[in-house]
């Protein structure tokens, strides 16, 4: 794929444990999305909702050193796209834009706390700079990605219903040259999957290195959408994912001619799950 115009990264990571609880949560008993252990696939008959934190521009406040973190320039055209794929598959799509950090968990407060009985997934769509242990940033101050994971956690009437988080931000500041490396050189420590069941985090990148964005949109987000509208019929998410991963790896470089440090550089998206059946839209 040709790049058009020059990348630019999402600088500025995730450790995936949204709450240190493991008490099981008992199933609700009401009427609503249907409940089958046995069934192979989610039953996505009900309301789905896509909720899209995108942090275009920051403010410069003592979180930043007091220093106001780049505009994420192409952030727009992920909306949209988003808004298009997700939007045509039936999702209610929620766009929360340059939020402040008390106001994104106000926000998503409110919307966990509804009821959800007759919910059949909520996706979780964040746009925005980050960096390694699982740091984003709000329009005025990092937070942990398991701050807003947590909110969702315990929803009773979630329970059981596949709880999605795409996330579009750098967790480090290392770059990918294409050489062949192995992976798990990386710390596992650093990157676990949530207490309960039923949850899916999409990063945009592999830990501590940087993601990146041009002004048409991300790599990842704009991959995704094209893979999920190519194939939303015959695959289910997580084989969709894959060939998200392979159109990042293989399709894409950095093109940075005014830049030569940051010129070609690779980026590999990375998923952890604990769905518990298939999702298909």
């Amino acid at each position: 794929m040709e790049n058009t115009g020059e990348s630019s990264a999402d600088v500025k990571g995730f450790n995936l444990n949204p709450s240190n609880t493991s008490n099981p949560l008992l199933v609700p008993d009401e009427v609503g999305v249907k409940f089958d252990p046995n069934a192979l696939y989610y039953d996505m008959s009900g309301d789905k909702y896509l909720i899209i934190l995108n942090q275009h521009t920051f403010k410069k406040t003592i979180y930043f050193q007091n220093k106001q973190p780049s505009t994420r320039t192409g952030t727009d055209n992920d909306v949209k796209s988003l808004k298009t794929i997700f939007g045509n598959l039936g999702f209610e799509v929620i766009v929360l834009k340059d939020l402040e950090y008390s106001d994104i968990i106000k926000n998503l407060t409110a919307i966990a706390s509804k009821d959800h009985s007759k919910t059949s997934c909520i996706c979780i769509t964040i746009l925005t700079h980050g960096d390694k242990g699982g740091e984003v940033h709000a329009a005025d101050r990092p937070y942990l990605l398991t701050d807003i994971m947590a909110i969702f956690e315990k929803q009773l009437s979630l329970v059981n219903k596949p709880k999605l988080f795409f996330v579009q931000a750098c967790r480090g500041a290392n770059m990918d040259a294409g050489n062949t490396v192995a992976l798990d050189s990386q710390s596992d420590s650093v990157l676990t999957i949530p207490t309960h069941a039923d949850f899916l985090v999409l990063c945009s990148t592999v830990e501590d290195h940087l993601s990146y964005r041009d002004m048409y949109g991300s790599w990842m987000i704009q991959a995704l959408c094209h893979v999920m509208e190519e194939h939303h019929e015959d695959l289910d998410l997580l084989h969709m994912i894959t060939l998200m991963n392979r159109k990042v790896a293989y399709e894409r470089s950095t093109y940075t001619p005014s830049n030569k440090a940051m010129n070609n550089k690779k980026q590999m998206p990375e998923t952890r799950f604990t769905l518990t059946k298939l999702l298909k839209f």
